[in-house]
């Protein structure tokens, strides 16, 4: 049996003033530090063949922390970097919103009609993420952690769910810091 175990990294600064990060590489804070290292240690005892990451460092550094206590190296993949979100990145939310009212609107009921400003679009990024998992993770057996991002991990859901749609892309944005565990 194959399982998959999907983590999205610890808090950021721009987290907690909900800013959007998209393709920006903003590091982890001192709570998503020790996140990182309470991810860790969550899964100690689980046996683990392979961690594959964004390679963005809020995502890496926390695969590192899984890495480090498995003796494993960290296998990252730039189809794991999150969502480039364009003229959004660093704006607050409620900035987008303001700035963006019938965009953001259209964005939030169905994100694969639109595209961020100078952004990527979910279908793009949907279409990467499938060659990822058909190239690493299906022809490996054993535990794969993957540690990436909200958008990330939502579409790695919508695979494993086989919501080729995206549908209930908003359903499923995990958490800061979340682990979620899958067997196929």
């Amino acid at each position: 049996m194959k399982k998959i175990i999907l983590v999205r990294h610890g808090q950021t600064d721009w987290n907690r003033e909900n800013r959007i990060q998209g393709g920006l590489d903003i590091p982890l804070n001192e709570r998503g530090k020790r996140e990182a290292q309470e991810i860790a240690l969550r899964l100690a005892h689980t046996v683990i063949d392979h961690i594959y990451s964004s390679r963005l460092s809020r995502a890496y550094n926390t695969a590192i922390e899984i890495a480090e206590l498995h003796k494993l190296k960290v296998l990252t993949d730039p189809r794991l970097d999150e969502l480039g979100q364009g003229k959004w990145e660093g704006m607050r939310v409620s900035e987008v919103r303001r700035l963006y009212p019938d965009f953001y609107s259209k964005w939030k009921k169905d994100p694969t009609s639109v595209t961020p400003p100078e952004g990527k679009s979910v279908r793009e990024i949907f279409k990467k993420v499938k060659e990822f998992w058909a190239e690493n993770i299906l022809p490996r057996k054993g535990t794969t952690v993957i540690v990436a991002h909200k958008v990330i991990n939502a579409l790695i859901k919508s695979i494993l769910e086989k919501d080729n749609s995206l549908d209930m892309l908003w359903e499923r944005l995990p958490k800061n810091a979340q682990i979620e565990r899958f067997s196929l």
